[in-house]
């Protein structure tokens, strides 16, 4: 990858992760856009995340891409989440719904689900980025 690509990509990844936290942190205030924020930035982030490529073949740096990855889906299945609770109060008010169907969608579709499936993605994507920056200080 050249090295004007791959500037553009981390700034991408850069300006998705500034404006993903600003969505988060104030979605918590019960801003009606914060979670279009939010989306918009997972997205961003997600993609400058999925466009980073690694061809090498150190187990290790596959694995770390690897765990990036999967924080960058948890990422957006967060926004999602975020999105549910209209669903959830539609669920609460239907009672007609099966007990057991009815039941597993009230708890997946919980207000604060959101914040478990952000912690876990960030978990993933702070992990791997202060684990590949130690390897590529001792390579250099």
């Amino acid at each position: 990858m050249e090295n004007r690509e791959k500037r553009l990509i981390e700034s991408f990844t850069t300006v998705g992760g500034v404006i993903l936290l600003f969505g988060a942190a104030v979605f918590i205030t019960g801003w009606e856009y914060a979670q279009y924020m939010y989306l918009v930035g997972s997205v961003m982030f997600a993609c400058g995340q999925f466009a980073d490529r690694y061809d090498g073949a150190d187990p290790i740096i596959r694995r770390l891409r690897f765990q990036q990855i999967l924080g960058a889906i948890f990422l957006l299945i967060t926004a999602a989440l975020m999105f549910s609770a209209p669903i959830h109060n539609r669920l609460l008010a239907d009672t007609d719904m099966g007990g057991g169907m009815r039941s597993f969608l009230l708890a997946f579709t919980r207000k604060n689900n959101w914040i478990v499936t952000l912690l876990i993605g960030a978990l993933f994507e702070l992990y791997s980025s202060f684990r590949l920056d130690h390897i590529s200080r001792k390579e250099d």
